[in-house]
C-alpha cells in the first residue's frame, strides 16, 4: 500500500464556507438535490483539489474568490438568501477540459510555510468508464506523476493511493456522528478503502477519471 497525500479534509466539515465570489450569491438549488453552494453540499471535487495541493479547502476557496473562479451554472436554477432567483454560483469542477489550466494565486501553504501559486492543468477527463478501465487509467496517471479525481458523475472522490486491492479512495463526504462513522473515516484515511469497495457501497458501476497536473510556484 502506498498513500500519495499526507493530509485528509472532509467537505462536510465546511458548511459555512461558500463557493461564491460575493455574499449575495449564497443560494440553494431549486432542483436536483437542492444543494447549497457551500463546500459541504457542492464542494466534493473542489475539496479533492485542495487535498491534492495539500492546503485547507477554505484557504483555497478564499484564493478562488479573488480570481473570480466561481461562476453561475445555467443548468442549476437557484434561490438566493434574499429570495432572488438565478443560476447557482459554484466551482463547476474547473479546470474541466483537456489542456485547460487555472491558477490559484498567493495561497497560504501551511506545510511549506509559504505563499504559493497553485496551477492545476487538466490532462484528461473520462466519464462513464468501467472499473477495469478506470483502474488502468489511474495506474497510468500515477506512473506519470499525475493526480486523479475519480468517483461517479454525481460525486467526486480522490484517488489517494495504490494497493494490492487497486486504487485507494479518500471520499470527502463523510459522517462523524456515530462510532461506526468515525471508525469508517479513520479506516479510509489509513488506506483501507479501495475504489472497488467504495463503488460497491455506493452502487456505482460507471466511473469518472480526471487527471490533473499540479505546478506549485513559490
Amino acid at each position: 500500500m502506498h498513500l500519495f497525500y499526507p493530509r485528509y479534509h472532509a467537505q462536510s466539515f465546511y458548511r459555512n464556507t461558500f463557493l461564491v465570489n460575493r455574499p449575495q450569491e449564497i443560494a440553494r438549488a431549486e432542483k436536483s438535490d437542492r444543494e447549497w453552494n457551500n463546500l459541504a453540499e457542492s464542494g466534493c471535487h473542489f475539496t479533492c483539489m485542495a487535498m491534492i495541493a495539500g492546503v485547507d479547502p477554505a484557504t483555497l476557496a478564499d484564493a478562488a474568490i479573488k480570481q473570480g473562479y466561481y461562476q453561475p451554472d445555467k443548468d442549476l436554477p437557484a434561490r438566493a438568501l434574499d429570495g432572488t432567483r438565478g443560476p447557482l454560483v459554484w466551482d463547476q469542477n474547473v479546470p474541466a477540459k483537456k489542456g485547460e489550466s487555472f491558477t490559484f494565486p498567493k495561497v497560504w501553504h501551511a506545510g511549506k510555510g509559504r505563499l504559493v501559486d497553485l496551477e492545476f492543468t487538466c490532462r484528461r477527463w473520462d466519464d462513464y468508464v468501467s472499473l477495469k478501465e478506470a483502474t488502468r487509467l489511474i495506474h497510468d496517471a500515477a506512473v506519470q506523476g499525475r493526480h486523479v479525481v475519480s468517483g461517479s458523475f454525481e460525486h467526486s472522490v480522490l484517488i489517494a493511493g495504490l494497493s494490492a486491492d487497486g486504487p485507494l479512495v479518500w471520499d470527502p463526504d463523510v459522517e462523524r456522528d456515530s462510532g461506526a462513522a468515525r471508525r469508517h473515516l479513520h479506516t479510509m484515511v489509513d488506506g483501507g478503502l479501495s475504489l472497488r469497495a467504495w463503488a460497491e457501497a455506493e452502487k456505482v458501476r460507471k466511473f469518472s477519471v480526471v487527471e490533473y497536473e499540479l505546478n506549485v510556484k513559490a
